[in-house]
């Protein structure tokens, strides 16, 4: 016997899965931004520009859909 989802499940899963995609597309022009106009890093921790640029750099290098 195989688990299953309900249909309420799904479409939670299915809108969770669309909400991630919206955010990293966010993300993206979040770090867009701050690599055309590094003064827009200043209300930032620098760690987590860093961290926001490896991200985005990662996941260019590894994903064919980002």
């Amino acid at each position: 016997m195989q688990p299953t989802l309900t249909k309420k499940a799904m479409e939670q899963m299915d809108e969770a899965f669309k909400l991630k995609i919206e955010a990293l597309d966010i993300f993206k022009l979040v770090v867009a931004e701050w690599e055309t106009d590094p003064q827009s890093v200043q209300c930032f921790d620098l760690r987590i520009v860093n961290r926001a640029r490896q991200i985005v750099d990662r996941l260019k290098k590894i994903d064919v859909l980002f």
